[in-house]
């Protein structure tokens, strides 16, 4: 399974990288490209790059943040605007109370992660990785 990693807004992210790649590797998961996002706009031509390519993009950053650039805000008001409906939506949380989200559409997921690499361990639990190798399978 091919996945893009897409730094939002995000910290650590050489710590986040490695434990993003040790983690979804254990489902067959190979990192194919690696960008960053600083803006909204940004983060939007990123995912709409990444799921033409590949089956799964991942987002670290941009949770913690208040402003209009919150991660979870972008992506309620692009779904919201694309009038695109949602097969599933599942709610992760880590140890530390951060959240995460799995969002999915169709054969296609986006992985919404925190930007602190305890968080991202915490969060992908093997029942939450199993979902992912079950809804994805490549």
């Amino acid at each position: 399974m091919k996945y893009d990693l897409i730094f939002y807004i995000a910290k650590k992210t050489g710590y986040c990288e490695k434990r993003i790649k040790k983690v979804l590797s254990t489902i067959g998961g190979e990192s194919h490209r690696i960008v960053s996002a600083t803006s909204p706009t940004a983060l939007g031509e990123e995912v709409t790059h990444s799921l033409r390519i590949c089956p799964v993009a991942v987002i670290i950053g941009g949770l913690r943040s208040l402003d209009d650039d919150n991660l979870a805000t972008v992506l309620s008001r692009v779904f919201s605007i694309a009038g695109i409906s949602l097969n599933n939506m599942r709610k992760l949380s880590a140890k530390s109370g951060a959240q995460g989200y799995i969002i999915r559409y169709s054969s296609q997921m986006i992985l919404a992660l925190p930007d602190n690499p305890d968080d991202i361990e915490s969060m992908l639990s093997e029942e939450v990785l199993g979902y992912i190798k079950e809804k994805i399978g490549k």
